[in-house]
């Protein structure tokens, strides 16, 4: 379907072809190319003629010419600035992609230091033990359990630097459908974030009274603390109040965490069980004060 431009421009065309067709018979040349001045001065052209052939011209010109060619003008300047934006968007892209970067080199520094750290200290433990222990049996032991040793140190630090980048959500209901990444997404999107997610599964068996909870992957440990420093925006969401995230803990670092809670929970009852035997006292205080003995 033709654009008004298209439209503008046949009548220009279609106004200038109406014009060169008058003069061509006027002067009684064979074409355009053959329309001099000679010609236009000739006795047969008056000056009537000629005042009508620079009127429509100049109306021509004027209401159909430059006002095509002014929106021509614009076009190209909202071109150029879209080619300036682009170049813009190009290099915000490449500074970004620089600083992802940056970041993966870090990390993997970090990781490299974090093994380093636990090497050496695996190593200083064994060099203790070594000097401690008998000549012959020490020494055979040493060149058998220190490889060991060594490698597992190295997957500790490995598997604690991955776990690191877990986050466990818990409370969220389990369908037979359900689609892990998106639920994800809706649950990081009520704490106001929206992280690149790696990875995620349900976490351990399927029991009919009970919801499995979700096992998620980010980028990097930085992200996962950012995002549950967000968490307890979960308590006062609506449909989401029990819905909880925690960081990805061993079987150890549960057990510690549940002991903390346990003993955070009666400081809480003790000193609620406090403020209540006061109040009693203070009741009982009162009521005494207002008794009157008859004599």
């Amino acid at each position: 379907m033709p654009t008004l431009a298209d439209r503008t421009l046949k009548l220009v065309k279609e106004g200038r072809d109406d014009i060169m067709k008058d003069i061509i018979k006027q002067t009684k040349v064979s074409g355009n190319s053959e329309i001099t001045c000679e010609a236009l001065f000739s006795r047969n052209i008056t000056k009537e003629t000629l005042c009508y052939w620079v009127y429509d011209l100049c109306r021509l010109v004027n209401e159909e010419a430059i006002p095509l060619m002014e929106d021509a003008a614009a076009s190209l300047n909202q071109l150029d600035e879209l080619r300036a934006q682009n170049r813009d968007d190009q290099k915000t892209i490449i500074t970004l992609q620089s600083e992802v970067i940056g970041k993966r080199d870090e990390e993997i520094r970090v990781m490299k230091e974090s093994l380093k750290s636990t090497v050496k200290s695996e190593m200083k433990s064994y060099a203790s033990a070594v000097t401690k222990s008998c000549n012959a049996i020490t020494k055979s032991c040493s060149d058998i359990l220190a490889p060991k040793r060594i490698c597992s140190a190295i997957q500790t630090g490995a598997e604690s630097a991955e776990r690191r980048k877990n986050v466990i959500i818990y409370g969220v209901m389990e369908k037979a459908d359900e689609d892990l990444p998106t639920l994800v997404e809706s649950v990081l999107a009520e704490v106001g974030e929206k992280p690149l997610i790696r990875d995620c599964c349900r976490v351990g068996f399927k029991k009919p009274d009970s919801i499995r909870p979700v096992k998620f992957t980010l980028t990097s440990q930085d992200v996962v603390n950012q995002v549950l420093r967000k968490s307890s925006m979960l308590r006062v969401k609506e449909g989401y109040q029990k819905v909880y995230l925690s960081p990805d803990r061993t079987t150890e670092e549960r057990a510690a965490h549940r002991e903390k809670l346990l003993a955070l929970r009666k400081k809480e009852a003790d000193a609620e069980k406090g403020t209540k035997d006061m109040a009693t006292l203070r009741t009982n205080e009162l009521k005494r004060g207002h008794v009157t003995v008859n004599l």
